[in-house]
This record gives structure tokens, C-alpha cells and sequence, in this order.
């Protein structure tokens, strides 16, 4: 091949017509707060979500299906929770228009739960929001970690109201609901199931009824097991 050949396909090439991508619109991305009440399992946190446009004009957002995103809290990569989960995405398609400065697009309060409603295991966890349109696209992730639960005995020698969030195994005293650790006992308000040797995480705070103290029960979950969402 001579170089005028060479040169020739080249400038055929570059005039031939080539699949267009989808543009994503400039000066438009989304930010992703992570709102806390506090660092302990069972502590709910809020998801919220915010679009800026730096356009200065109303810009057209598409969307294949009628959800405009998806939250999944992650651990070590794998997904224990989703907004999705149990949810068909709806085949419609919708537009969303941005105005000029700052939207609250959405807040979503996730629970600190699995999604088979166990409770989560202390360590670190990936927040990740994904918005994925046709002509925007998306992917925003943000760390947040979770404290290994008090003992029991922290919990007796804290000062009454504090807010906690313990562990332990509970039983029945003569009536009387309990809970059970390696470091001590304590009363409960009320009963957390029907399996005494299924381990309980407990988020509440200690009151007093009469010369013993009683932790008043605010959320209860069974403790994470490997065999409870593992695959048969």
C-alpha cells in the first residue's frame, strides 16, 4: 500500500458515519449525604440525594423506568441490602427536570438492616446510590461503619436515659424477660421472640422499675448469621 492509499482510507474512514452515545448533559452531577443519628448498629441513617446544575438552564433528564435511582449498602462488596429488593422496575419511561442551582431529589431512611431484617455486623459498609438514565449516568458511593454493640455491663454502669445499643442471648426469669451475655444479665421492657438461642442485638436505653434496672426496649433485631442468607 502506498502512502496516497494510506492516506486515502484514513479520510474515508473518518467521513463515514459513526454511532452517536448518548450525551450526558454537562454541568449537572449528583451529590449523596449520609445523615446519622449516631455510629451503633440498629441506628437508623438517612440517604439523601442531591442534583446540581451548574447551567444555568432547566435541564431534561431521561430515565428508562420509572425509578430515578437504587441505594444498596454493601459489605465487602456484596450487597446486604437494597432499595430494590422484592421491587419490579416499571417499564415506563420517565423525564426529570432539573432547575438551575441545587435539587433535594429524595431522602431515603434505611433502617440498619439487612434485607431479611437481621441486624448488621460492626465494620465498615459502602453506601452506594446509582442513577443510571439515558442521557445521565451516575455512581456515587459513601463509607459508613458500624460499632461493635456494648456489654451488659457497660450498659448496668451507664447513666439511666443513655442511649444504647447491646447484645446478647435472651431467656425468660420466671416471667420476666432477659437478656444474657458474657459479661452479665439484665432485665428487658418486653420479649424478643420465641428463640431463646438465637443471639439479639437490642438498641433501647436504661430505665428503673423499683431497686432494678430495666432496659427499655426501642428496636430489636436477630443477630446476622452467616446461614440465615446463605444459599443452601
Amino acid at each position: 500500500m502506498t502512502r496516497a492509499e494510506l492516506l486515502a482510507g484514513v479520510l474515508a474512514a473518518s467521513a463515514a458515519p459513526r454511532p452517536i452515545a448518548p450525551a450526558t448533559p454537562h454541568g449537572v452531577w449528583a451529590d449523596v449525604v449520609l445523615e446519622r443519628e449516631g455510629t451503633a448498629l440498629l441506628a437508623p441513617f438517612t440517604v439523601v440525594i442531591v442534583l446540581h446544575n451548574a447551567t444555568g438552564r432547566i435541564v431534561h433528564l431521561r430515565f428508562p423506568t420509572a425509578d430515578l435511582f437504587r441505594i444498596d449498602v454493601l459489605h465487602d462488596d456484596a450487597p446486604v441490602w437494597s432499595s430494590v429488593t422484592g421491587h419490579k422496575p416499571i417499564p415506563i419511561t420517565r423525564q426529570l427536570d432539573v432547575p438551575p442551582g441545587l435539587l433535594r431529589l429524595a431522602q431515603v431512611i434505611v433502617d440498619s438492616t439487612t434485607d431479611d431484617h437481621h441486624a448488621l455486623v460492626p465494620g465498615r459498609y459502602t453506601v452506594r446510590v446509582a442513577m443510571l438514565g439515558t442521557n445521565f449516568g451516575v455512581v456515587v458511593d459513601k463509607p459508613i461503619a458500624f460499632d461493635v454493640p456494648a456489654t451488659i455491663s457497660d450498659a448496668l454502669a451507664a447513666k439511666p436515659g443513655t442511649v444504647l445499643t447491646i447484645a446478647g442471648v435472651p431467656y425468660v426469669d420466671g416471667g420476666t424477660p432477659r437478656l444474657r451475655d458474657a459479661t452479665g444479665t439484665l432485665r428487658l421492657s418486653r420479649a424478643l421472640g420465641l428463640r431463646s438461642d438465637h443471639s439479639f442485638v437490642v438498641r433501647g436505653f436504661l430505665d428503673a422499675s423499683g431497686d432494678e434496672r430495666v432496659f427499655d426496649v426501642g428496636r430489636a433485631a436477630p443477630a446476622f448469621e452467616p446461614s440465615a442468607t446463605s444459599s443452601p
